[in-house]
């Protein structure tokens, strides 16, 4: 909360669900109230009863509605700490709520040794975190094209969209910012993109499969669409009929291209402690934000006002990411 600037003169609401670890919320509760800030809960409903049709699984995006009470509360307070198990990350009413200059941080349900881990503690680490985010971000906005390769096959181009990068350094000290608990990523939402993109052995499926890909895939993308998924192994046919399942055009869209800034993330940290979606939520949240990854989604694109019932997040290693020819990683390592 400090590194958020909550202090005495500011209201804080925490917005949970029935899955929310109590823990966490207990702990909100008394740390606000060590610094002096009003402090209140504020519970939606169960996930999938109010969605966008009920039987949706956990982490799909893009299907979490806000009720009107839930959200003229956090329109009401400050500070808005995130702890559904969804979370606000493809809700529409997540603008409106920041349109009010309430600050949003999404922490979820992940457990404590994996938050702590993740977060900057000490100030100064803390501006180090930011400045170092902020950095990387000014290259993203500054840039026309982005290229991502890999000795996989990837070769995949986009033109970037200056005004939908967003720096995610991990804590929300300024008006209106969202960002996700020590997330530390730099992410935009391009247009025009073209290419392949080779999904390699050992690569991640944050959501929705919260799993380690045993075989590769391959994504042809013509003008920001998958048109085809081809692939040899099981993981290609899973893809592939997942998403026709939809019978959603929408559901092929790319969405966001980043790559991961926190030296604290640990890769295979998820193959033991983190995948669990059904009972922590959205997982693998090192999955996003490890340096050097790269991280693309599909579905969901609030810029577009596009909110589609299936949406995934692929975390892949030994990428090169290049803007406008001069490479800001090369092969899963950043460029100083």
């Amino acid at each position: 909360m400090e590194h958020c600037q909550v202090n005495e003169d500011e209201a804080v609401a925490v917005v949970t669900d029935v899955k929310s670890n109590r823990e966490h919320v207990a702990a909100s509760f008394a740390a606000a109230q060590d610094i002096g800030a009003e402090v209140f809960e504020v519970q939606i409903p169960e996930y999938g009863r109010n969605s966008v049709g009920a039987e949706v699984s956990a982490g799909q995006g893009g299907s979490l509605r806000l009720p009107r009470g839930p959200v003229e509360a956090c329109k009401s307070a400050d500070m808005v700490f995130d702890f559904t198990l969804e979370g606000f990350i493809h809700v529409p009413e997540r603008g409106e709520i920041r349109d009010a200059g309430t600050r949003i941080l999404r922490v979820g349900a992940r457990e404590p040794f994996v938050l702590r881990r993740l977060m900057p503690w000490e100030p100064e680490e803390a501006r180090a975190v930011k400045e170092k985010v902020q950095a990387h971000r000014d290259l993203l906005e500054s840039a026309d094209e982005m290229r991502v390769t890999s000795e996989y096959g990837t070769d995949v181009t986009m033109e970037v969209s200056p005004e939908t990068a967003f720096d995610s350094y991990g804590f929300v000290d300024e008006p209106g910012k969202w960002d996700v608990w020590g997330q530390n990523m730099v992410s935009n939402y391009p247009t025009n993109v073209n290419g392949t993109v080779v999904i390699a052995a050992g690569d991640y499926n944050v959501v929705p499969f919260s799993d380690y890909i045993d075989s590769s895939i391959e994504c042809v993308v013509e003008d920001g669409f998958i048109e085809e998924i081809n692939g040899d192994g099981g993981d290609a046919e899973l893809m592939r009929g997942h998403m026709e399942s939809y019978n959603d055009r929408d559901v092929f869209a790319t969405s966001h291209f980043g790559w991961g800034l926190n030296e604290n993330g640990t890769f295979y940290n998820m193959a033991i402690k983190d995948r669990k979606p059904d009972e922590t939520g959205v997982s693998a949240s090192e999955g996003r934000v490890w340096e050097g990854n790269m991280l693309w989604s599909t579905g969901p694109n609030t810029h577009q006002d596009r909110y589609t019932n299936c949406h995934y997040d692929i975390a892949q290693k030994n990428c090169s990411v290049y803007l406008d020819g001069e490479p800001v990683v090369l092969e899963g390592d950043l460029v100083e």
